[in-house]
């Protein structure tokens, strides 16, 4: 090699090098990584669901979480066992249910006897419903695409002597994974019907790829820049493993449990269409009740919850449907309280 071509070849590598870009994420791009902190992701989601039980009434259930294992052939991708994810906000935020160790289930005997004839001072006390579940699905890469810019120039007056040629690669591949939970009585073994959840995370990995070369008589320099980002599998677990379980209590405790996360969840219709089941199934009283019920969330102070519409109250209900564009002006009909419960602003 000539003692030219030893003095260029150096000074073109960090040409190169001042050529090549280093690939930049957007900051849309790089949502799919947050949140990033010592909480967990819905922690205010729980505690409004604490509270939003609180103001149901709901009764304080003790609970055991089951196994979550992974029966996915992907034994070697995910946990086998993900019921930490829906212990830890449990125990952090849910103080309006009684969260108990789990251990395996206990044969009929000990059930009768819980335990405590011939172990008095270890009596155990003895859930009353059991959450459920596992990893039902995941698919790595089930969709995947890739996009290439080249760009070759040729110098030296057609005789090919030198060449320079760039790159700019960008691929992009999802993949998901899916999760099935339910709670069954821990007396009987009998699984509570309509309670259960089946939801999917989609998990996104972005490569991209910026190259740079110069031939020079048949010979070259490359220089490639890339920069790779992958949502945690862990991480996307966890959100949905949380996402799953406030659905699952919110239809357990049948109540309008979408309005807890930022944005809202979707409209739970099942609970919705229960609810308005339940209003057409009691006298005129009790329906006055659950309106006046629902027509605290509205309003400060709070009114006299007596089962009896006072004019100020109809006022008041009449304000709420206008300010809110209500469909039906029947205040005690089923499709008024439909929407003055699809409405109610619960955590103002």
């Amino acid at each position: 090699m000539s003692i030219n071509k030893k003095i260029l070849i150096p000074f073109l590598l960090l040409a190169m090098q001042g050529c090549v870009n280093q690939p930049k994420f957007t900051q849309e791009e790089q949502k799919i990584a947050v949140p990033i902190n010592n909480n967990t992701y819905f922690t205010d989601a729980f505690k409004k669901l604490n509270k939003l039980l609180k103001v149901y009434g709901q009764p304080n259930y003790k609970f055991q979480v089951k196994t979550i294992e992974n029966m996915t052939s992907a034994r070697q991708s995910m946990p086998m066992d993900s019921k930490s994810f829906l212990r830890t906000p449990l125990i952090l935020h849910m103080d309006r249910l009684s969260l108990l160790a789990y251990e395996p289930i206990y044969n009929k005997y000990e059930t009768q006897t819980t335990g405590h004839v011939y172990f008095p001072t270890m009596k155990k006390v003895m859930p009353e419903l059991v959450i459920n579940g596992s990893i039902t699905q995941f698919d790595k890469g089930y969709i995947s695409n890739s996009r290439n810019f080249d760009l070759d120039v040729e110098f030296g007056g057609g005789r090919g002597a030198t060449d320079t040629r760039f790159d700019h690669d960008r691929s992009k591949s999802l993949s998901q994974i899916a999760m099935d939970l339910n709670i069954f009585k821990y007396k009987d073994r009998s699984y509570i019907s309509g309670v259960a959840t089946q939801n999917k995370i989609v998990i996104s990995r972005e490569r991209k790829k910026n190259r740079f070369g110069l031939f020079l008589n048949g010979s070259g320099l490359g220089y490639s820049k890339y920069a790779t980002m992958q949502q945690s599998k862990d991480e996307a677990l966890r959100i949905l493993s949380e996402y799953s379980l406030i659905q699952l209590l919110g239809r357990l405790y049948q109540v309008p449990y979408w309005k807890c996360t930022t944005p809202n969840m979707p409209i739970d219709q099942d609970i919705v269409d229960k609810k308005v089941a339940q209003f057409n199934s009691v006298n005129k009283t009790v329906k006055m009740k659950l309106i006046e019920r629902l027509l605290n969330f509205y309003i400060i102070p709070a009114q006299k919850i007596d089962g009896k519409i006072s004019k100020n109250e109809m006022n008041l209900l009449k304000n709420i449907s206008k300010n809110y564009h209500f469909k039906s002006k029947e205040i005690l009909s089923a499709s008024f309280y439909k929407e003055l419960y699809n409405n109610a602003p619960i955590f103002q």
